[in-house]
């Protein structure tokens, strides 16, 4: 798997489980990246659920290490892409 299709199924997986979340992607290599997705504060433990597992298994079985981080959107404003 590429960091690319990486970070696309984890939008995915955000987005099912917070169809508000804003996320933004900053790339630091060819194998890491981390995802701010600033959500209601409700959909903070669903979106750790939907992206946890999966991020762990890309550390492990594919070399890419990609953070999720959440913020509550009502206190952290997404920046502008």
């Amino acid at each position: 798997m590429t960091l690319d299709e990486a970070i696309a199924e984890i939008q995915r997986r955000i987005a099912a489980a917070s169809p508000t979340a804003v996320t933004r992607v900053t790339r630091v290599s060819a194998e890491e990246a981390s995802i701010r997705a600033y959500a209601p504060a409700a959909d903070e433990q669903a979106i750790k659920n939907a992206t946890n597992e999966f991020t762990i298994s890309l550390l492990t079985n594919e070399g890419l290490d990609v953070q999720v981080l959440v913020y509550d959107i009502t206190t952290s404003l997404p920046p502008e892409e």
